[in-house]
């Protein structure tokens, strides 16, 4: 690589460093100063959308939060002291997630020791009102201020847990808002600009004051999600939680009035049809059962007002089916029935090491370090102390590493490269035509895709020729053989299609893209064998076992819960029905631990599949011991709860055939 071609990659790098945070925010209609009050200094933000210089990851990861992007829209590739960061948050979160108070004090006075972070304990903790004056030049650095905002919101929530006083929580929450927020009015939420966790601290905030000061607080927060404009799968993080609050506030009320129980029903309602939509779970079970009480203390005080008994009786009994189904869920895989702790706002942050991610890919592709290097324009030292994480590289050469090793760019979304918003929102739009069989408008859809993105790139062209394929071949445009070719063809924009062979023992790092390129290929092999099937995913099962034995699964949880769902299919369809068993009830328990639900009905139902090959096998005694027919029909009432038309049409004729069959089976 010569120097001039080297100084149009570096220029070509610096434009798109913060290109994507610029062209979101614009499209949003923010100004730069909207973006990051209270975060950092207009000059900071300007510099860093410029290309001159980078954001930290905590920084970055705010901003794209307030640009209200999901975590999960996103993967990063982190140096080694910021991924070990990374790790440090993720223990904490887990002791959160268990609700293990003493291991999470433990924890979170590692970090504060590591970061030197302030220990906090005592009431009413704040910080000089000039901390907070970003254009004068301010003390801490934005990282200082994130980390202890995190430690902060955590060290709050972990009091909360043990039961502390009101006044130290609201001291302790009210100093982790000013790390971001120097005022503090829920009045004037509708002038700022928020992410889903700044939210969830201004709710935990809130519920420290006495009922009234906590409701107008709550009404507050209500309006600036229901005014404020977000997708469902960024507002659907703090809306259900809200609206619960709310509903517990007009429930502890000495005295209520008939609209004030309508009122309670209608929030839950508001809540409940959200987590449908986006297929979560998110205080599912609080909000149906505070729509139970609610429901029943109307009925009581006036039944006339909303249609007569029977009205009430039969809403009553659709809402309970759906309490009855999730709790029963969660009491036979041992899964706690409500939503004990706010540990979802941080799942699905895709973080990887970029010095283990380098070495990987690198040894993947048989490629020494001295022809990266060449590649790169780089010296041999620079890698080598990468791959060994002695200490980090430029951002400029980790850049350069991901384009020749066939890797995104090291702050991308996990799909399509690209800083325009209208085509990540095109992309978005294609998925759900997809996923509701609308596959001629993804053609059309596509077709508008390729003028808005870089066809050149070779991530974009796997992704569009992965997505086209799909489409041609459910519309009939494309045969088997056609569209295995086309999925072939996409993968190879990458990776050559001999990494399906790679060793077991040996490492190895696919993207998510590539990952979704090898499922469709086994998707297709599995029409006509599904040993050899499970063969060619076997690259892909590895990576998320990996994921698995470090404990970071649930912070990769979209791709952990696709993958080791058709490793149950296929486990199930190979004869292997124990393993497949086990791995659904992993899938199972860990959907209903992260509150994600949307591929809850497939697990359970290659669960169910898995029993009935197993008790055929078992002593004639033990044949009744398991009752099928319950679980198909609750993999058919999860479908009808998501709204998923396919699974639920799916379901009802599985259930026809095997009434059908039962019924001849008597008669026999």
């Amino acid at each position: 690589m010569g120097k001039e071609e080297t100084e149009k990659n570096r220029a070509s790098f610096e434009r798109n460093d913060g290109s994507y945070i610029k062209a979101n925010r614009e499209y949003l209609g923010l100004t730069s100063g909207q973006l990051i009050e209270g975060l950092c200094a207009k000059s900071m933000i300007s510099h860093i959308e410029s290309g001159n210089r980078g954001a930290g990851w905590l920084l970055q990861e705010s901003l794209l939060q307030r640009g209200r992007v999901a975590d999960e829209a996103y993967e990063n590739y982190l140096d080694n002291e910021d991924y070990a960061e990374w790790r440090m948050q993720g223990e904490i979160l887990d002791y959160l997630d268990m609700c293990d108070r003493n291991q999470m004090e433990a924890a979170l006075e590692r970090y504060a020791d590591r970061y030197g972070l302030e220990k906090v304990l005592f009431v009413g903790l704040d910080f000089r009102q000039n901390a907070y004056d970003m254009e004068e030049n301010a003390k801490e650095s934005v990282t200082t201020r994130l980390r202890r905002q995190f430690y902060l919101g955590m060290l709050g929530m972990c009091r909360k847990l043990a039961g502390g006083r009101s006044e130290e929580r609201m001291g302790i929450f009210r100093a982790a808002l000013r790390q971001s927020m120097p005022e503090i009015d829920c009045e004037l939420l509708q002038d700022r600009i928020l992410s889903a966790r700044e939210i969830n601290l201004i709710l935990e905030y809130a519920g420290c004051f006495p009922l009234a000061g906590a409701q107008r607080q709550y009404m507050a927060v209500k309006g600036y999600l229901e005014n404020t404009p977000m997708e469902d799968d960024v507002k659907v993080l703090n809306y259900p939680k809200v609206l619960l609050l709310l509903c517990q506030t007009l429930q502890k009320k000495e005295r209520k009035e008939a609209g004030e129980y309508a009122e309670i029903i209608q929030l839950c309602d508001l809540g409940i049809g959200l987590l449908r939509k986006v297929k979560r779970k998110y205080y599912l079970l609080e909000l149906l059962e505070a729509k139970k009480i609610a429901i029943e203390q109307l009925e009581e005080l006036n039944a006339k007002n909303m249609g007569g008994k029977e009205a009430f009786q039969g809403m009553l009994a659709e809402n309970e089916k759906w309490i009855e189904i999730f709790s029963d869920l969660c009491g036979r895989f041992g899964v706690e029935h409500g939503q004990l702790s706010d540990a979802y706002l941080y799942y699905g942050q895709e973080r990887r090491n970029a010095g283990d991610i380098i070495r990987t890919r690198r040894k993947m592709l048989k490629m020494t370090q001295k022809e990266l290097c060449e590649r790169v324009g780089c010296n041999l030292d620079t890698l080598r102390d990468l791959e060994k994480k002695r200490h980090g590289t430029s951002s400029f050469y980790l850049q350069e590493m991901c384009a020749v090793l066939g890797l995104p760019p090291l702050r991308s979304r996990t799909e399509l490269v690209t800083a325009n918003p209208k085509a990540r929102e095109l992309e978005k739009e294609i998925r759900y035509a997809a996923n509701d069989g609308k596959f001629q408008k993804n053609l059309e859809q596509l077709e508008e895709l390729k003028g808005m993105i870089d066809m050149t790139n070779r991530m974009n062209r796997q992704w569009v020729l992965r997505t086209e394929g799909m489409a041609r071949h459910e519309l009939g445009l494309m045969d088997d053989t056609e569209y295995e070719e086309m999925v072939k063809q996409a993968l190879e924009c990458t990776l050559p299609m001999s990494i399906l062979e790679y060793p077991d023992e040996k490492e190895c790092y696919l993207t998510n893209s590539e990952m979704e390129c090898i499922y469709h290929y086994s998707l297709l092999v599995c029409r006509k064998n599904a040993k050899e099937a499970y063969e060619r995913m076997k690259v892909v099962f590895r990576q998320e076992e990996e994921l698995e034995a470090e404990g970071i699964q649930k912070r990769h949880i979209r791709t952990y819960e696709l993958y080791m769902g058709y490793k149950a299919v296929l486990l199930c369809e190979i004869g292997e029905y124990e393993a497949a068993k086990q791995y659904a009830k992993k899938v199972i328990r860990l959907c209903l631990r992260t509150g994600r639900i949307n591929i809850l009905d497939g697990a359970l139902y290659i669960w169910m599949r898995s029993n009935v090959k197993i008790q055929k096998k078992e002593a004639e005694p033990q044949k009744a011991s398991y009752d099928w027919r319950k679980d198909l029909e609750c993999c058919l009432a999860l479908s009808r709860f998501c709204q998923n038309r396919t699974g639920e049409q799916f379901y009802d004729e599985v259930l026809a055939v095997n009434k059908i069959r039962v019924a001849l089976e008597a008669k026999d």
